[in-house]
């Protein structure tokens, strides 16, 4: 039995850009300093992946704002092999502006899949290929997503599972936490459609300050004095979903974090790039104690060995 990683990070507009101008006032929204660190973040993310033996377990999810603005950076990334998938927030594309714009989870049927259609081919105008992968910003999301998204033509989802905001239209709560085919009526459920959910991992018994609603999960800006010099919190975060996924007998059993163009990977000594490093080295390690080949991996080679093995 094979145990996939991936590590991604959310590619989003620094604040105060020609992108943004209309929403600054607007709650949640985050992001890089600049447009420089923002390319730093990515590449040095990338790098340190490849370094560490992840490359090909390496993804970003990318704004198309952010795609269009730095798109040497994305072509270049795209032309090396790097799985670039698109990463939309209905509040902060600036294709949707005055009414517009909404969180994803509160538009029509109509009104989200042309947000979804304009977003991946901007992004698909940037890297030159097919952009087979979503993921919701902030998780922003309905029971229309779906089959929004399969329409489109993407393959394969990647979203935060159990996840509940109702000030984002963020509803994951009870969802299946494994990779699962998507249903047609309940983002919640695994479902007989072609497109592949691969939800982020997240803490199934281990909550920040032990209240169950924040529950942890793999990003690497957690400090290390939260996380355990040794970065304990980390580990038992893998060994749990290891454990349930074998109890679970899930088919394809997959590790995935996540995090930002917000941290500076290229600072090899920064905690967020040493929290990456343990991340890794806690899975590797895991997978060998519970039994498993370890397989760094693309979202598109997770679907793939779904597809392979008649997964549910």
């Amino acid at each position: 039995m094979k145990l996939f990683l991936n590590y991604s990070i959310d590619c989003e507009t620094p604040p105060n850009t020609k992108y943004t101008e209309w929403t600054e006032r607007t709650e949640f929204l985050g992001g890089p300093v600049s447009w420089e660190f923002a390319e730093a973040s990515t590449r040095g993310f990338v790098e340190l992946m490849r370094e560490i033996g992840m490359g090909d377990g390496t993804t970003l999810f990318v704004y198309p704002d952010v795609a269009q603005h730095q798109n040497h950076l994305y072509r270049e990334l795209a032309n090396k092999g790097v799985e670039i998938a698109l990463h939309l927030n209905g509040m902060r594309y600036s294709k949707l502006k005055g009414k517009k714009a909404k969180w994803l989870g509160a538009m029509s049927n109509q009104e989200q899949k042309e947000a979804i259609s304009m977003g991946k081919k901007d992004l698909e105008d940037v890297i030159g290929r097919p952009c087979l992968g979503y993921r919701a910003c902030y998780g922003s999301a309905n029971n229309d997503t779906f089959p929004i998204c399969e329409e489109l033509g993407f393959e394969w989802a990647s979203n935060s599972s159990g996840r509940c905001r109702f000030e984002t239209y963020a509803n994951w709560s009870g969802s299946w936490a494994y990779p699962h085919y998507a249903s047609r009526k309940s983002k919640l459920i695994p479902g007989d459609m072609d497109l592949f959910e691969i939800p982020i991992t997240r803490g199934l018994h281990t909550f920040f300050e032990d209240d169950p609603h924040k529950p942890f999960d793999l990003r690497v800006e957690t400090p290390p004095s939260v996380l355990g010099p040794n970065r304990e919190i980390l580990r038992k975060i893998l060994e749990e979903n290891i454990i349930e996924m074998y109890l679970r007998e899930v088919p394809i059993r997959t590790i995935v974090g996540a995090s930002h163009n917000t941290n500076p990977y290229g600072d090899r000594s920064s905690y967020q790039s040493c929290n990456l490093k343990y991340m890794l080295t806690h899975t590797r390690d895991l997978a060998k104690e519970h039994g498993l080949d370890f397989v760094p991996a693309s979202f598109t080679q997770m679907k793939a060995e779904a597809d392979r093995v008649d997964s549910y």
